[in-house]
């Protein structure tokens, strides 16, 4: 542990001001969005009083985005300059989410109005991942894409142990839509760190190629290749179960378990502990079982430990520290399963397809999680929030075992080369 610590402080990234700014304000933004996130859930199920289905379509808006523009939006990206995509995304963040407290100090906010500004957040995210996405391997280079990969998810987590903790304090003492200030904040300073990065960014490709030539050419390329296209199956598989899953984990505190939303807040918080680890301990884990191992065990065993979480009301004494363990090792092994993935694709994608082949598989995860959301509401309003997330975990479980007989399991080094 303390040589990945050394190793952090004293890598060529740590004097690349370009990455440190860019990493700064994606810390900043991840905050933001967990709080913001668990602010959303306590507007709409405490002070709304949505309905599980409702709740299901609220989480559904919040990702449709990525369903319905997110192969445009590569293509797009990859006709503009990144950081010009980001700083105005997270500009358009700020104006949607300023309109909820405002709307709640003059006594007209409604769940249609939540619901609108979800899915403007969700378009705002889609353009925003897009390019941030993209943008990591023109400023880092492809050399230093897992380094890169390993501090911005390592913020991420950092956002997952901070913002949820923050904003249930927050939600302690004060009304749910006013936190929402905090989230525009955090989005201000996001967008700050973003417009100070002075690194020259190449020019984008220009192509006459129409729109639709250029998400066919990206999905051709993706379709192609014999480690990408089924890495994609999998991963949209996993995305529609554990859609499901996170939407159902509030409901179980909140309602089964009559938990607040203070403590709500501090158990998913609890759970970045262990992603914050899997984020530093990542490169032990390559360097002895290479990408392909890594990829599945990792993704089996962070799903499986999830199956603790609803089991907890059986033991309603001990539910808070049975949910906060299991957030902590599947956090744990599922960071270690992301960063790896997130730097397989950059690895083997050409710089000026980055755009669309990001935007592809965003698609493939955030594009189906609005009915993975919307799926487990349904299911749960039918058969009970227990027995449904015992079903969606069981779901990812064989998405994760499928991945064991991709090309990309075979993968036994720390390059995609290493193929056996």
């Amino acid at each position: 542990m303390v040589l990945s610590v050394r190793s952090w402080l004293h890598h060529p990234l740590t004097h690349n001001v370009a990455f440190m700014h860019l990493w700064a304000g994606q810390t900043a933004a991840e905050i933001g969005f967990q709080v913001g996130a668990l602010a959303t859930s306590a507007i709409a199920i405490s002070l709304l009083h949505a309905s599980e289905t409702q709740i299901g379509l609220l989480s559904a808006l919040q990702t449709l985005a990525f369903l319905l523009v997110g192969l445009p939006a590569g293509a797009w990206v990859d006709r503009w300059r990144k950081r010009h995509v980001m700083i105005a995304a997270n500009l358009t963040r700020i104006t949607a989410l300023t309109s909820i407290p405002l709307a709640y100090i003059l006594s007209s906010l409604t769940l249609v109005h939540l619901m609108v500004v979800a899915t403007i957040l969700g378009l705002s995210t889609v353009f925003f991942d897009v390019a941030y996405q993209s943008y990591v391997p023109l400023i880092a280079s492809k050399r230093y894409i897992g380094a890169a990969n390993g501090r911005l998810e390592a913020s991420y987590q950092v956002g997952l142990a901070g913002g949820p903790g923050l904003g249930g304090w927050l939600l302690g003492i004060v009304a749910a839509p006013l936190v929402y200030l905090l989230t525009a904040a955090t989005y201000v300073a996001s967008t700050w760190a973003i417009w100070r990065i002075r690194t020259p960014e190449p020019t984008p490709v220009r192509s006459d190629a129409t729109l639709g030539a250029q998400i066919r050419e990206g999905l051709a390329f993706v379709r192609g290749q014999r480690i990408l296209y089924p890495l994609f199956s999998c991963i949209a598989a996993a995305a529609f179960a554990n859609a499901g899953i996170r939407v159902l984990l509030p409901l179980l505190v909140l309602r089964t378990l009559s938990m607040s939303a203070t403590q709500l807040g501090l158990l998913l918080s609890a759970g970045a502990i262990g992603g914050f680890l899997g984020a530093l301990t990542r490169p032990v884990w390559i360097a002895h079982l290479g990408i392909g191992r890594t990829l599945v065990i990792t993704n089996i065993i962070g799903v499986l430990v999830i199956v603790a979480q609803p089991a907890s009301i059986h033991a309603p004494g001990m539910a808070a520290w049975i949910i906060a363990v299991s957030g902590v090792a599947s956090s744990y092994f599922l960071t270690v399963y992301n960063v790896t993935q997130m730097s397989l694709r950059q690895e083997i994608c050409p710089p000026d397809m980055l755009g669309r082949m990001n935007a592809i598989f965003r698609f493939a995860v955030w594009g189906v999680m609005p009915l993975g959301s919307l799926a487990s509401g349904v299911v749960a309003s039918w058969a009970g929030v227990e027995a449904t997330m015992y079903i969606f975990t069981a779901t990812s479980i064989a998405a994760g075992i499928a991945m064991g007989f991709t090309p990309a399991a075979r993968i036994r080094g720390a390059s995609a080369a290493d193929v056996s």
